[in-house]
């Protein structure tokens, strides 16, 4: 359920990155696989060397999981290669299966889908807030993305869970491994964890919902209408001093401060939200810094969330953060992605 989350020549494939054992195939090859069918060892390898269909899945899986390794290196502890090395395992078991090459097509889209979302190789849509059972402490975060097939991501405290698409009667309903989220007429109805019991969930206005793209030609948005593709979810580890800020008993926007470090540059904006009347539970603070002194990052974004505790302290549930670039495709965005 969790997520946490040598050198090639031409294109390596997905068995061989893991590997580390199956030859590099050069462009005379381009409509096979991307590993070299003269070594196929095993039915299944067989079967994608000569079906066309499934070589252009496992050239695209290769292709995705090169993009993947490239942004995996900033994981700690680094999981992507032994992942992979089990599902290489789960993909050769499909001789087990009744309709084998089936089971080989399902398991390739999936895995490239999973790859997609997980490292944000696709844009997303969101990140959407849903609160459950009518209690602002269990929240759920739920970003879409348009994988083949589609796919979402959702968090919930410290668990992250990749969901697909399924086949539904009415809205929209996605499967994880012991997750499941049912979009129906406005309201989301989620199970978290095997027998657990349904929640219903209720989707709230965030201010980093994905906004429309801006036209060249469109005037500039003020910084807090920037649109946000997508953010990244900072490791706990990062901001160990904050959380002990917390736990003595500071405001919430002393820890957020904190967190985010000394500001140097020309703009910063800090929106906070509370939910809870004379004594909010749940506190949501934005900040938004521009104009940067750094020649390739021009603004950050930092959304975090806050929750009061039992014993009246402040606790950080989650901390996220994406990035605004002076030059390249996120100029007018927020986003992820590193910048040029």
């Amino acid at each position: 359920m969790g997520y946490r989350p040598l050198k090639t020549i031409l294109f390596s494939s997905a068995l061989m990155l893991a590997l580390g054992c199956w030859q590099m195939v050069g462009t005379a090859m381009a409509e096979g696989p991307s590993f070299d069918c003269s070594k196929a060892s095993g039915s299944i390898e067989e079967m994608v060397c000569k079906d066309n269909e499934l070589s252009a899945l496992d050239r695209n899986l290769a292709e995705v999981y090169a993009a993947a390794t490239k942004i995996a290196v900033r994981e700690r502890p680094p999981m992507l290669k032994a992942e992979q090395r089990g599902w290489i395992k789960g993909v050769k078991d499909c001789w087990k299966s009744k309709d084998a090459r089936s089971c080989v097509e399902s398991t390739y889209r999936l895995r490239i889908a999973e790859l997609q979302a997980r490292y944000r190789l696709v844009p997303g849509n969101g990140p959407f807030w849903y609160t459950c059972d009518g209690d602002p402490r269990n929240e759920v975060v739920v970003t879409f993305f348009k994988t083949d097939p589609p796919t979402l991501e959702a968090e919930r405290g410290d668990q992250v869970s990749l969901m697909y698409l399924q086949p539904s009667g009415s809205g929209s309903k996605y499967q994880g491994r012991n997750e499941s989220f049912w979009e129906h007429q406005g309201e989301a109805t989620i199970v978290w964890g095997y027998g657990s019991p349904w929640m219903r969930c209720a989707k709230r206005p965030a201010a980093s919902q994905l906004a429309s793209n801006v036209g060249a030609a469109d005037p500039p948005l003020p910084l807090a209408d920037l649109p946000v593709v997508d953010m990244e979810r900072v490791d706990p580890a990062e901001y160990k001093a904050a959380s002990g800020l917390a736990a003595g008993g500071s405001a919430p926007l002393d820890i957020v401060l904190k967190i985010v470090g000394a500001f140097e540059g020309s703009t910063q904006h800090i929106i906070q939200e509370n939910e809870g009347n004379e004594a909010p539970s749940v506190s949501r603070i934005a900040v938004l810094r521009d104009g940067l002194m750094d020649d390739s990052v021009r603004g950050v974004r930092w959304d975090i969330a806050l929750e009061k505790t039992a014993e009246n302290v402040w606790r950080i549930k989650e901390v996220r953060r994406s990035w605004r670039c002076w030059r390249g495709e996120q100029t007018n965005m927020f986003a992820s992605k590193l910048c040029p």
